[in-house]
């Protein structure tokens, strides 16, 4: 079974739409994982929110996600985020367990997750986890919903754990943040455009950069994982390939 994981379309649904068709994607035999951020850039966050009901077999929050659901701000933001965040809740904390949005899975010995775990996660891998990164997925799971569950009760912003900049809606690697990504892990994440000397290291990154606008609306990235295996596949339906990386980031916000 081949798994897709998909993240960061950002009311854009032809990002999602555009990965699916190039892999051939063929539901109930591949599964796929949407990492994280549905709304807050282009103008269909209902689009992408129905065709990862339709298809994905696990949801992870992204940043902007986790903003509607606390009632945050966030830049960019869409004046209707916080028409979303019943939604947000209801699937994070009345969902059943095999279907609840949630901050990370693993597949095949692969941590996905919205942003990714920076270096800040390695005591817990190594000695709450065991190495396990199955474990470790479980263990960021179990801290999202606390972290939300006391967000809304309370107001209080867990910034210095699991919705901190080192965990896994958040984290953004050197050079734009200060912490590198956790090692000895692969791991699969969206957020940050990518970088290709983390992805040699196994930080496999599938932003599409919506953040790019979709003046190309065949555009693709995304990553299969198969007999684990981890392949990023980029380019455009149209024919042309389409890279977004460190030059884009540099002169283009990519919150």
């Amino acid at each position: 079974m081949r798994t897709f994981v998909i993240s960061d379309a950002h009311g854009y649904p032809e990002l999602i739409q555009n990965a699916l068709d190039h892999g051939g994607f063929e539901r109930g035999r591949d599964a796929f994982v949407y990492a994280g951020d549905l709304l807050d850039r282009g103008t269909d966050a209902e689009g992408c929110i129905a065709l990862v009901e339709e298809h994905a077999t696990e949801v992870l929050l992204g940043n902007h996600d986790v903003a509607a659901l606390l009632d945050l701000v966030v830049d960019p933001q869409d004046p209707v985020a916080p028409r979303f965040r019943p939604l947000f809740i209801d699937r994070v904390l009345n969902a059943e367990p095999d279907r609840a949005w949630k901050a990370a899975t693993c597949v095949d010995g692969v941590l996905i997750t919205h942003a990714g775990l920076s270096s800040a996660y390695e005591r817990v891998f190594a000695e709450e986890c065991d190495g396990d990164p199955v474990s470790l997925a479980g263990y960021l799971n179990r801290a999202l919903v606390n972290a939300v569950r006391r967000g809304l009760e309370t107001g209080e912003y867990d910034e210095q754990g699991i919705l901190g900049d080192g965990g896994p809606t958040w984290f953004r690697p050197r050079p734009y943040g200060d912490l590198l990504p956790l090692s000895g892990i692969r791991q699969v994440v969206g957020h940050t455009p990518p970088l290709p000397e983390l992805e040699e290291l196994g930080f496999h990154m599938v932003d599409p950069c919506a953040f790019l606008g979709i003046e190309d609306p065949g555009r693709f990235r995304y990553a299969v994982i198969e007999d684990g295996q981890v392949r990023v596949e980029e380019g455009s339906l149209a024919g042309d390939p389409v890279f977004c990386g460190r030059e884009g980031l540099a002169t283009v916000s990519c919150s």
